[in-house]
């Protein structure tokens, strides 16, 4: 949520202070940003409860992430 808010999105936060401003610099106008929260578990994703299925290395989430971004194609082809 840090690089969305005072980064990449179309309105900023200043340190400190309360009130949004426009970033003349975002991200999505000159590009599509897809976030994806890594582990499953972390932020706002999920995992089933048992430790296996919470147990996680370099090629398990590389493979979660594709299987991610393949679907996420499927569901809008036009970003393919």
């Amino acid at each position: 949520m840090l690089a969305f808010l005072q980064e990449h999105g179309p309105y900023s936060l200043d340190d400190g202070e309360i009130t949004f401003r426009e970033n003349p610099y975002s991200w999505n106008k000159e590009a599509n940003v897809l976030y994806i929260e890594q582990p499953a578990g972390v932020g706002y994703s999920t995992c089933n409860a048992t430790a296996t299925d919470c147990s996680f290395n370099d090629t398990s989430d590389a493979t979660d992430n594709l299987q991610i971004v393949l679907a996420w194609f499927e569901k809008y082809p036009e970003y393919k």
